[in-house]
């Protein structure tokens, strides 16, 4: 019966380091082509403050002998769908700036005198945008 525990229990640590390692990935973002590994595990560990290199390095590296906590994993949760977050706002902002540049190139064509005042309106919206 113990047997059966200890097997779940070492099937749901692994599932949860595994998890850990894939966020932590996700996290560290694309490899540049000059970037070591230990320049990336050093970036990622930055946005982890409180974490040793080594434990970093373990979770990284898919460790068994890694003990994670609740709150590791959630803390890694947390960065990772803010991390998401940002990516879609820059998204939408990159989506928003197209949208009036196609507009603005819409009213050129069609008659450029006529619509002069919202053209000069759209051309300072995405100024205005950066």
């Amino acid at each position: 019966m113990s047997e059966i525990r200890e097997n779940q229990s070492e099937a749901m640590s692994t599932a949860s380091l595994d998890e850990a390692a894939d966020l932590l990935r996700e996290l560290a973002g694309n490899r540049r082509a000059d970037e070591s590994m230990k320049a990336v595990l050093r970036r990622v560990r930055r946005r982890l403050a409180d974490w040793k290199p080594s434990r970093v390095r373990d979770i990284w590296y898919r460790d068994p002998r890694v003990k994670l906590r609740a709150g590791e994993i959630e803390q890694l949760r947390s960065l990772v769908d803010r991390k998401a977050e940002t990516k879609a706002a820059v998204d939408e902002l990159a989506e928003l700036r197209n949208r009036i540049s196609r507009l603005e190139t819409l009213l050129e064509r069609s008659d450029p005198t006529f619509h002069r005042e919202a053209i000069d309106t759209l051309r300072s919206q995405r100024r205005a945008l950066g």
